[in-house]
């Protein structure tokens, strides 16, 4: 069977009447009904059953457009690949609290050092981040634990602590622990509301009054700025701090998180990829 003929019974389907089929496929409709006749003779199966208005579909023309549908899928996006390493593109997804490791030096000079790289660049959350890498909508996600990790494949780097931002009148360098800040009202990044939680519940006994959840950490350093409260953030988020807030490196190690670099299971990357997950690796 001919990749053509799956896409002339996929938009049979799709138009639901051979005739609009046709239109849209810019062709007569006779040669059209002959094409799905003789598909459906090679499988041995009726596919359609031909109404006044519209057609339907049997159990096993309904089976055969799911697999149509993945396979064209499957050809598209492979072909759409091909484009891809032709002209050096590179589809990486990263976090919001991950998006000061882009300024890294060694990233810089990555990219200066391929002038004519395509770079296509997806924000979000982690969960949106593993998505996109298993609909290969990106290549490399950059995300951060605690998440799910089935059905990726998943490179660690080095554990990152949380870090407290506020007022310079409110934070101080001797408040290094979760519990000097029990009566303060804090902004955390929504992705850390149970982490933070949770540790403060079960090893201290007392709930963190969360004043404020934001999905940005860039957006909680914000309010820390416009409200006096204190932001709790992972490191390396650092670079949005505003000059006249005070950081201070939290030493509660069970909130440690780590940044973690997410691909497709058992799929070769592209050479460019390879070498952007290759630089991540050796530098965190």
């Amino acid at each position: 069977m001919e990749l053509k003929q799956m896409r002339y019974y996929k938009t049979i389907v799709e138009e639901g009447t051979i005739s609009q089929a046709a239109k849209k496929l810019h062709m007569a409709q006779p040669p059209l009904s002959v094409q799905l006749k003789s598909i459906e003779q090679e499988l041995g199966l009726e596919l359609i059953i031909r109404g006044r208005r519209q057609v339907s579909l049997t159990d096993a023309g309904k089976l055969f457009y799911r697999r149509c549908v993945q396979v064209l899928s499957l050809v598209d996006l492979s072909m759409k690949e091909m484009t891809d390493v032709m002209k050096q593109t590179l589809r990486i997804g990263i976090t919001s609290s991950n998006s000061a490791l882009i300024q890294q030096k060694h990233i810089v000079k990555f990219m200066k050092e391929h002038p004519s790289l395509n770079v296509r660049i997806k924000e979000g959350p982690t969960s949106e981040m593993k998505d996109l890498i298993l609909a290969h909508d990106i290549d490399v996600g950059i995300v951060r634990t605690p998440f799910d990790a089935n059905n990726v494949q998943t490179f660690y780097m080095k554990k990152d602590p949380m870090v407290a931002v506020g007022p310079a009148d409110v934070v101080n360098d001797s408040m290094d622990h979760m519990a000097d800040y029990k009566s303060l009202p804090l902004i955390v990044h929504r992705r850390y509301r149970s982490l933070i939680a949770d540790y403060c519940l079960n090893s201290m006994q007392f709930y963190p009054n969360i004043h404020i959840q934001s999905d940005d950490c860039r957006t909680s350093l914000i309010w820390a700025e416009t409200l006096g409260g204190v932001a709790i953030i992972p490191r390396t988020a650092l670079t949005f701090v505003h000059k006249d807030l005070k950081t201070v490196t939290l030493k509660d190690k069970e909130l440690y998180t780590s940044v973690a670099l997410i691909t497709r299971k058992d799929e070769v990357l592209s050479p460019i990829a390879q070498e952007f997950l290759d630089l991540f690796k050796e530098r965190y």
